[in-house]
């Protein structure tokens, strides 16, 4: 039994340095892995905040929108409003029909703009991806469709639609006149 034993410790012993190599290198392994994928890791976050600041700077560079529609007095920021909508349902089916500034009790700065538009429901879809999407962008505050009048497919006639459409305006006043130098 001893002798049989023997046998097999002596056949394991030409493979035990091969072995113990290889024990040592899975250990090198194990202890280099760690900082490798520590390194990887920096290296990912590294691009993601050159990304980051990448996207900063474009955003920095693009031109800072001015508020859409202030004015001295009502009647400027309802002209500023009407040109915006008049620029949105250019080559639309799609009719303006009346502007009107409505005073906020609350926000006397902040006055509503209301629009009152008629026209085809893509008409008006394209209007209002166009105030939401368009420069300078529009919040709208309140929006309410309705029908004016139904499709009629004797006249070949499209359904007409009522949008009316509240928005917020501000009130800005008038330049002050530069004050005199105090000598301080």
């Amino acid at each position: 039994m001893i002798a049989a034993l023997s046998d097999r410790v002596s056949g394991w012993m030409p493979r035990a340095p091969v072995l113990l190599a290889l024990g040592a290198l899975a250990v090198l392994g194990l202890a280099v892995a760690g900082p490798v994928s520590e390194i990887r890791e920096l290296g990912n976050g590294i691009a993601e905040a050159r990304d980051r600041l990448a996207r900063t700077r474009a955003a920095a560079a693009r031109p800072v929108p001015s508020t859409p529609f202030s004015g001295v007095d009502a009647d400027a920021v309802s002209a500023a409003f009407r040109a915006r909508i008049e620029t949105a349902i250019a080559g639309r089916a799609v009719i303006l029909e009346d502007v009107t500034v409505v005073p906020d009790p609350d926000q006397v700065r902040l006055p509503f703009l209301n629009a009152a538009l008629r026209g085809t429901a893509e008409g008006l879809h394209g209007v209002l991806a166009e105030l939401d999407g368009g420069l300078p962008r529009v919040r709208t505050e309140t929006a309410e469709i309705a029908v004016a009048s139904p499709a009629d497919a004797d006249e070949e006639r499209p359904t007409l639609l009522r949008l009316s459409l509240t928005v917020r305006g501000l009130l800005a006043p008038a330049d002050a006149p530069p004050r005199p130098e105090t000598g301080r």
